[in-house]
């Protein structure tokens, strides 16, 4: 076995899958929260772990040849790439069915981005206080640059890096602790801030002038001043498909047939034949495979495991806290010249040992930080933190 063999990434999903499902039995959480789409927690749950694998195998390749850089395995470039675009599909799919669903249900955004912050927010400033403390370890607790320059250091951070994400007290670990994971927030943010502007096309009761402005300013910065890549806008186009076929087709098509199980197969089989998933083809493909699973189509069940939506409720945890995990283990336990030294299966073997730590790390991380959190902004939701109901 080695770390860009599929037996790897096997061995971590179900290691993970038979954690979640023993930590399960005693501390059930799956249904703290209906999902709306049961399917779409199941998938979430494989991405995260996904992204932990994909950066496992870096791990790997760099311990050895300290080159933090993609593998060369078109399949764990996917188990990255391919799930960040999944993710950003899955924001599409849940805001674009809320605008969609506004005639009924008119939103509130004051109290729609108010949720975003204590859904996004909390969690992630634990990760970037822990990414600081770790750099302030490395850096024997010294300040290696003015203390205005560490303070804007750490503003940027604080801003999802929306700011700039730079090196923190100069150090060239700064995003090898975290696994570089925080790229992607930038754009989700660049999402909810486009909602409004959205909702002038899509959903004329639910449009607030305040926060159209606040869009566009904020569309306007970001794609002047900050570097993207529009094949992740793609991918939210491709997650906001699934609403408009959900309300507005007419046929009536079973999505839960095995046909549709076969054909999802089949395009995540074929996904790893391209190098990368900015690929217009294989963005096609993930397209697909998602508005199957978004229009109800579960895998032959395998979405509806409770472990695998217990995994998916931990999932932004796992997200932000697997290469902080990794790092650890790695630099501080481990040691990077005694990791060098390992046999591919041995690094295997160690991850393998790694991955039921890091499920109870972000399982602790989801039930003390991310679920009180929800729970405020739902009592805020329905009024019962205030002066009275809300409208949402």
């Amino acid at each position: 076995m080695n770390p860009l063999s599929p037996l790897f990434a096997l061995g971590i999903l179900l290691i993970a899958l038979a954690t979640a499902y023993l930590i399960n039995l005693k501390y059930t959480i799956t249904n703290a929260y209906p999902a709306r789409n049961e399917n779409i927690d199941g998938l979430r749950g494989f991405l995260a772990i996904g992204v932990f694998m994909h950066h496992s195998a870096i791990w790997y390749q760099y311990v050895h040849l300290k080159s933090w850089e993609s593998v060369p395995s078109n399949f764990y470039t996917h188990l990255g790439e391919t799930s960040v675009a999944f993710f950003f599909m899955i924001t599409a799919f849940l805001f674009v069915t809320k605008l969609l669903n506004a005639e009924q249900k008119r939103i509130s955004w004051n109290l729609l981005y108010l949720s975003r912050i204590f859904r996004l927010v909390p969690m992630y400033l634990i990760s970037v206080l822990i990414l600081v403390l770790i750099v302030m370890q490395l850096s024997n607790w010294q300040l290696k640059e003015t203390a205005t320059r560490f303070l804007s250091e750490l503003f940027c951070w604080a801003t999802f890096t929306l700011a700039g994400g730079p090196l923190i007290n100069q150090s060239s670990y700064t995003n090898i602790i975290n696994a570089g994971v925080v790229w992607s927030l930038p754009y989700e943010w660049l999402f909810y801030f486009s909602l409004p502007v959205l909702a002038l096309f899509l959903s004329r009761k639910s449009i607030s002038l305040f926060y159209v402005v606040i869009g566009i300013l904020f569309l306007t910065a970001f794609f002047t001043f900050k570097h993207f890549f529009w094949h992740h806008l793609a991918s939210f186009a491709g997650g906001a498909m699934a609403p408009f076929l959900i309300k507005y087709n007419p046929w009536k098509v079973n999505y839960k047939s095995p046909l549709f199980s076969i054909i999802i197969i089949a395009c995540l089989l074929a996904i790893p034949f391209f190098e990368t998933s900015a690929d217009p083809a294989c963005k096609l493909l993930i397209i697909v495979i998602f508005n199957l699973i978004a229009l109800g189509n579960n895998v032959f069940g395998i979405l509806k495991s409770a472990a695998l939506r217990f995994l998916g409720d931990i999932s932004y945890s796992t997200y932000l806290i697997h290469g902080i995990v990794l790092f650890v283990f790695m630099y501080f336990i481990y040691g990077l010249d005694r990791a060098a030294s390992l046999s591919p299966a041995q690094f295997c073997f160690i991850i393998f040992g790694i991955t039921p730590v890091l499920v109870l790390i972000c399982f602790l991380f989801y039930t003390g930080v991310e679920k009180p959190c929800m729970d405020y902004a739902k009592k805020i939701r329905i009024g019962k933190i205030g002066s009275g109901p809300q409208k949402h």
